[in-house]
């Protein structure tokens, strides 16, 4: 194609452009006289984020995606849509990174020459591109005001939507928290995220006992949620009957690596109680050891082999036992480690379990409902009123 064609070429498609529409005639050759024809081949990238553009795009033929951080935030393939003009109006470098879905064919108008345009009230072209700017301006406005309030509608729904999973989840722990005569629990659970990973449950075992258990999924947020419920599940089936808490442990760790994603663990603590003996058998899968508290005496659980649920092991997993008589009086806490553990910066916080141990130590005449609260407000403060991570506190009087 020969130059005087290119160009004809080049004022007939400029003047397709629905943003060029009102401009004259012969100011949309003006700007055909700065304009080339360009193509561009599929997966091609026509403009980084952050980096300087060289030149204003109009699309002819074909599509491109528009990316921001690496997301993707639409597409683009009418005729006439405008690519790299905010650069020249901003004066900044490009907001997106822009790439072709398929074979592209542009109008290309080098930025630099706009920008002189742009910025020199007295060119020819001034007045023209003003009126360009204005619409591509305008109609841009309107499409970001169409879309908040899309997202504003999906966010409502969202929320609405993770709200009502937030009170599933809450009845179905509420459901599998069952009272043990004179060994009433006192809890507190509250998520950093509308849903959680934290999990626990009190359920009858057998006719004589119940399981007591702990545990902390790893991350927050929904994906932590959905794995906190399949271990629950788990446990629901496999521990009726069933005497041994390292066994159940073991069961459930074998189940568990079918479903879990990698990366994602889970750390727990779980007992069967006895009431009428008051003996505590458990096991530990790679989570910190349970605290009793007998009068000013802190006792610390010994924390028994295992690790944490989820995690690939070579041979065959082994969760050993342990046990522990609970005397009248004693109170048994179990906790996740958002209890206990900060994140660097946050003030005040128990730094470990010595330093909650300290703090019981001076505390243990308040009931277990004071005690539980003052943990938590206490923890909350530390972090600056943001919870870091999940929050689960139970303690059990044994009366």
């Amino acid at each position: 194609m020969n130059a005087e064609n290119e160009q004809a070429d080049i004022v007939r498609l400029l003047k397709q452009s629905r943003y060029l529409k009102h401009i004259e005639a012969v100011k949309i050759r003006q700007l055909a006289g700065v304009a080339t024809l360009q193509q561009l081949a599929e997966g091609d990238t026509l403009l980084r984020q952050n980096e300087p553009n060289r030149n204003v795009y109009i699309i002819i033929n074909g599509s491109v995606s528009v990316f921001i951080d690496r997301e993707f935030i639409y597409s683009l393939s009418r005729t006439g849509d405008i690519l790299g003009e905010m650069s020249v109006i901003t004066g900044g470098p490009s907001n997106a990174t822009v790439t072709a879905d398929r074979n592209v064919d542009l109008i290309e108008i080098p930025s630099d020459i706009l920008k002189r345009i742009h910025g020199n009230k007295t060119h020819d072209l001034h007045s023209a591109l003003y009126k360009w700017f204005s619409s591509i301006l305008t109609d841009k406005l309107y499409k970001t005001s169409q879309k908040a309030k899309q997202f504003e509608r999906i966010n409502r729904h969202l929320q609405t939507d993770l709200e009502d999973a937030k009170n599933t989840q809450d009845r179905i722990f509420s459901s599998h928290t069952h009272p043990i005569e004179n060994f009433p629990l006192t809890l507190k659970c509250e998520f950093s995220n509308i849903l959680g990973g934290d999990l626990y449950a009190v359920f009858p075992v057998n006719d004589t006992c119940y399981g007591i258990l702990i545990g902390d999924v790893s991350g927050h947020g929904t994906g932590a949620c959905l794995i906190s419920m399949m271990i629950l599940n788990l446990f629901m089936a496999f521990s009726t009957g069933n005497p041994s808490p390292g066994s159940v442990v073991a069961k459930i760790n074998r189940m568990s690596l079918q479903f879990m994603h990698q990366g994602k663990f889970v750390t727990l603590f779980y007992g069967i109680y006895n009431p009428e003996t008051r003996r505590l058998s458990y096991a530990n899968a790679g989570h910190h050891p349970a605290l009793v508290l007998r009068k000013n005496k802190i006792i610390m659980l010994p924390a028994t082999n295992g690790i944490p649920i989820g995690v690939l092991d070579t041979g065959p997993s082994v969760y050993e036992e342990d046990y522990f008589i609970m005397d009248r009086g004693d109170r048994l806490l179990l906790f996740t480690d958002a209890v206990f553990e900060g994140r660097p910066g946050d003030t005040g916080v128990f730094k470990g379990l010595s330093g909650l141990s300290d703090y019981l130590n001076t505390s243990w005449s308040k009931t277990s409902s004071v005690l539980v609260e003052e943990i938590y407000q206490h923890r909350v403060k530390s972090s600056k009123g943001i919870l870091p991570d999940d929050f689960t506190l139970m303690i059990f009087d044994q009366e």
